[in-house]
């Protein structure tokens, strides 16, 4: 073949191109003659002679000489430089499986394996699947499969060969106690197995993680593989204690393996020992009591509430509830206390839920820092069983907090309030016909005080001028009452308010749902009208309890306007009663009133 014809003073990479373009064509062409369709009639289409390779995967430098002068690559020339590779490698199919068997099949390196995606040509019968060794209470370490279709998963776990025992093998013995929908047949499957299977349905993405590194494969066409390694995420790489470990005996547990059963976590921990004193977990504090769980889970649901409560009231700038100090703890009082899981529950959660974060190894520093993070507080607990007295004030010296927790017999309307820490406002008892003109109580809490007994805990918290105020109302009978009432004189003829509600009067079962809504919600408004912001919430789902509902009042100070004692007028002519918790705070109401009405307030 003859070079191109360069032109006079063209540049180099125009000679270039002129040399790629005349090889291409020439090797078009000879594929174009050497088709059937292209020879004459008779002529073979394909030559007995070797076939010349053609050069169009050469590269520029193969045609460009010394002097831009266009030429090929001899033999003599040196080999062109090696490029360099991609992090990406391409392998043999089965030798990528092997690279990630090998670690599915090992539990001291597994952490988790996925299988996602569609390779080419195939249709897995899963949508995902996921792998990881976990520790169950019995049969020990094993392989967790889950598998994933489009609406559900299914769990099986398989026994490492590694980890068998040779006695298992020689008697038959299947140690293998998981559980899948496919049958037990496919439980019997080892991790070697049930990994092999796995490749075989056709994913096209895997991506495997263990203490070291991270291995992911992407399955091409033509049985390769692409695979890419990184290293371990840090959530893998560290173990307990941020120090890396692995499983070294079989059976034993590393910081790859997870348990089967995860611990949920937990506001109070099982092993709590006040939960066991009072009866809520088991003795060795490992569970909670089966008939104790519904209880168990209102107590945490309702210190949770308070902790951030009383966070917030103290963020929001209250001017009477400062951070607690040693001389000046948070003063706290369980209305209706029973058998005190709230009271030990608050006390116990809310001086502790500062010191988690505080380091033990420089004791002299971190005792400063726990005394400046922790929340001071002293809790009285009023019940109007004296068995309740009793039994509770023994704990609670079983618990060495005597000095802080303090129970009184009596009841909630009337039970004279100390505490072991003495104010200059105190100014006496904190009775019902005692009140102080300042601050006395801190915290109120009320957790199902039946029927009236909630507007009794209302009254003292008022009376107190507590900043911060949380019941959970129990049962509201006083009110249903007096709508049923109400209701007999409309049916007798007699004009009433609400003659346009009669089919929703009628019936006692939502005489009595409404009668709950209506009482709460005039407690509400009554706190508001006292100088409260008050939230009503569902503090825990009905499952646990139907009396779900939680009225949060903080105390601001400030007067309501006129337009909220003009709700409060309608609200309470349209349903014909008065809420018991008005007509006990009366006196307060009407100077409440007094005040918005005056000329000179500004609304």
């Amino acid at each position: 073949r003859s070079q191109p014809t360069q032109r006079p003073g063209a540049p180099v990479t125009m000679r270039t191109s002129l040399a790629l373009a005349a090889q291409l064509s020439t090797c078009v062409v000879r594929r174009t003659c050497r088709h059937p369709s292209a020879l004459p009639p008779g002529r073979r289409a394909w030559s007995s002679q070797p076939r010349r390779r053609c050069v169009a995967s050469a590269t520029a430098d193969d045609f460009v000489g010394d002097g831009g002068q266009a030429r090929t690559r001899t033999s003599e020339d040196p080999p062109p430089a090696t490029p360099t590779p991609k992090s990406n490698k391409t392998r043999d199919l089965q030798q990528s499986y092997d690279l990630i068997r090998a670690i599915i099949c090992d539990p001291t390196q597994l952490v988790k394996a996925v299988a996602s995606g569609k390779a080419k040509g195939h249709d897995p019968s899963w949508r995902r699947v996921e792998m990881r060794p976990v520790l169950l209470k019995k049969g020990g370490v094993k392989l967790q499969v889950v598998k994933y279709d489009e609406r559900q998963a299914f769990t099986s776990n398989h026994n490492y060969d590694i980890l068998a025992t040779e006695s298992g093998r020689a008697n038959g013995r299947n140690t293998n106690r998981g559980r899948s929908s496919e049958g037990s047949g496919k439980n019997n499957l080892s991790a070697a197995e049930v990994t092999s299977e796995a490749f075989g349905e056709g994913f096209g993405n895997w991506r495997v993680e263990t203490l070291e590194t991270v291995v992911q494969i992407k399955v091409l066409k033509n049985d390769l593989a692409q695979v890419h390694e990184t290293k371990a995420l840090l959530s893998n790489a560290k173990g307990p204690g941020g120090k890396k470990t692995t499983l070294v005996t079989p059976g034993g547990e590393g910081s790859n393996i997870t348990d089967h059963d995860r611990e949920k976590p937990r506001l109070l921990s099982p092993d709590d020992p006040f939960l066991i004193a009072v009866g809520v977990s088991s003795k060795d504090g490992k569970s909670i009591k089966a008939n104790r769980r519904d209880k168990y889970k209102q107590v945490e649901e309702f210190v949770k509430l308070v902790e951030f409560a009383v966070s917030d009231a103290v963020s929001s700038g209250s001017n009477e509830l400062n951070w607690p100090t040693e001389t000046r703890p948070v003063r706290l009082v369980d209305l209706g206390c029973g058998n005190a899981y709230l009271t030990f529950g608050a006390y116990a959660h809310l001086t502790r839920a500062h010191l988690k974060n505080v380091d033990d190894e420089k004791s002299e520093k971190n005792d400063a820092q726990k005394k400046k993070n922790q929340i001071f507080m002293e809790v009285v607990g009023v019940d109007v069983k004296r068995q309740s007295r009793e039994t509770n004030s023994r704990v609670a010296v079983d618990m060495g907090w005597e000095n802080n927790c303090v129970f009184v017999e009596g009841t909630i309307a009337e039970a004279e309030v100390t505490f072991p820490t003495p104010r200059a406002e105190d100014g006496g008892n904190a009775s019902r016909n005692n009140p102080s003109s300042a601050s006395v109580v801190d915290v109120v809490l009320a957790l199902h005080a039946c029927d009236t007994a909630t507007d009794e805990a209302l009254v003292r918290a008022v009376k107190w001028r507590a900043p911060l105020t949380l019941v959970a109302p129990c049962c509201h009978h006083d009110l249903q009452v007096r709508l049923k009432e109400h209701t007999k004189r409309a049916e007798n003829g007699v004009q009433t308010s609400h003659n346009g509600q009669g089919p929703l009067m009628k019936h006692g079962i939502l005489r009595e749902r409404m009668g709950d809504v209506l009482t709460d919600a005039f407690r509400a408004h009554v706190m508001r009208l006292l100088g409260h912001r008050v939230d009503v919430t569902e503090w825990i789902g009905g499952e646990h309890t139907p009396r779900n509902t939680m009225i949060k009042a903080v105390r601001t100070g400030g007067g309501a306007s006129k337009q909220t004692w003009r709700e409060y007028d309608a609200m309470v002519a349209e349903w014909g009663v008065t809420p018991r918790l008005a007509e006990m705070l009366r006196d307060e109401l009407a100077e409440a009133r007094a005040a918005a009405f005056a000329e000179t307030t500004i609304v």
